[in-house]
């Protein structure tokens, strides 16, 4: 855990101050700012390489309260491709590095856990049907064979919480501080949760309720794995982004549902991976660096011909998630945390007048870990992050960053 001096900072509670720190269980959050979960891609053959370490540490060092890995799946299964990690012994050392190294600068370290479900073309699982709440065709997985998934029975349900739960533990041995739950995006949380994904006719399936069994067992497991003072957050979805997918209305009940089952915070997001992957990525879409990372020619041959079709764009606009994540902050007495579009310090005063708790930067920190620093020191303070998206080719071809300046 971060060791921070309390008498270094004011201790308001409710503060409207982003830069007043704030408690999660017993975990002190130096201030209000969450490095966000986005997938670095610095792994080789699943192992945290030493680029990822370095890429936390720099967030850190720039003055963030917390800084989250990405995508730390529960199981082999659970990957979307092969080269990312899955949490198990062999990945404690590095991560234990990792945690160390965040913890110099005060700043708390988090993991993001998760599940890809239907949603994978890991090679390791070639010829085999990936796992979901129902049969769904696995387009991202198509290339390699692994054309449908199979609808998971009761007994890989409990099992995957399972998974879940040990997950957790693991990661706090490495020295984690805090643990994501992934509920959105598409991935196998959200799938369950996704009204026109999951298809089920028993206990898992049809109304929230039933849909709502897994991620709640999931909830549960955790807790009870890593004890009272663990924080353990959970990421959601606002909306799928997409005909028949989940809504608002259906999200604040499943705000509601999450906090009386003892979660410690709330990110808000939106977007599903495999049909509106650019919902939360608002800006442009780098089609031919996404066709240059993609390294099976039969995909790169499907990006160039269909990409502009199928890939949808969504304009950017400043907070652009906070009508819809005002409705959650409305519904729910827990904390919140905001996240979409967050670029400037005027929009984060916006942001946390209305409410909200903490504040999630993903972009602004790629192009500048000191982002933080600078709003700061200067009231009018606008990233000079475009929008233009390289960062996200960027994360399957040589690992996330910033290409502005190389333009």
């Amino acid at each position: 855990m971060p060791r921070i001096n309390i008498s270094e900072f004011r201790t308001d509670e409710g503060s409207q101050d982003p830069f007043s720190p704030i408690k999660l269980r017993k975990l002190l959050l130096k201030n209000r700012f969450i490095k966000s979960a986005t997938y670095e891609g610095m792994y080789r053959g699943g192992m945290p390489a030493g680029q990822l370490i370095d890429f936390h540490t720099r967030i850190a060092l720039g003055g963030v309260g917390m800084t989250t890995v990405a995508y730390g799946a529960v199981n082999n299964a659970g990957r979307t491709h092969d080269e990312q990690m899955y949490l198990h012994e062999g990945v404690l050392e590095p991560l234990q590095q990792l945690t160390d190294s965040v913890h110099q600068y005060q700043c708390a370290a988090s993991i993001q856990l998760t599940h890809c479900g239907y949603f994978s073309k890991n090679k390791q699982l070639a010829g085999k049907k990936t796992l979901a709440p129902s049969r769904r065709m696995n387009m991202y997985g198509f290339m390699e064979g692994m054309f449908f998934s199979k609808s998971m029975d009761a007994g890989e349900i409990i099992g995957t919480a399972e998974d879940f739960a040990r997950a957790a533990v693991l990661a706090k041995s490495a020295g984690f501080d805090a643990v994501e739950i992934h509920m959105g995006h598409g991935y196998l949380i959200s799938q369950f949760l996704s009204p026109i994904i999951n298809s089920r006719t028993d206990d898992y399936g049809g109304t929230l309720q039933n849909r709502l069994r897994f991620p709640l067992m999931v909830l549960e497991r955790i807790r009870n794995a890593v004890g009272g003072d663990f924080p353990v957050l959970c990421k959601m979805n606002l909306d799928d982004g997409f005909r028949g997918g989940l809504k608002i209305d259906e999200s604040i009940q499943i705000a509601a549902a999450l906090e009386n089952a003892g979660a410690d915070a709330l990110i808000l997001s939106g977007g599903y991976t495999s049909r509106t992957p650019f919902y939360l990525m608002r800006g442009d879409i780098p089609l031919t660096q996404m066709i240059r990372a993609e390294s099976q020619m039969l995909q790169k041959i499907a990006l160039a011909v269909f990409g502009r079709i199928i890939i949808r764009k969504y304009p950017f606009a400043e907070n652009f998630f906070l009508p819809l994540a005002g409705k959650i902050r409305e519904a729910v007495k827990m904390p919140v945390v905001y996240l979409g579009g967050v670029v400037s310090s005027e929009g984060i005063n916006r942001i946390m007048n209305e409410g909200f708790d903490m504040i999630a930067l993903g972009r602004a920190l790629i192009h500048d870990p000191d982002f933080i620093k600078k709003i700061r020191g200067n009231r009018s303070f606008i990233s000079p992050c475009n929008h233009c998206n390289l960062c996200v080719a960027e994360m399957d071809h040589s690992g996330v960053r910033c290409l502005i300046d190389e333009k």
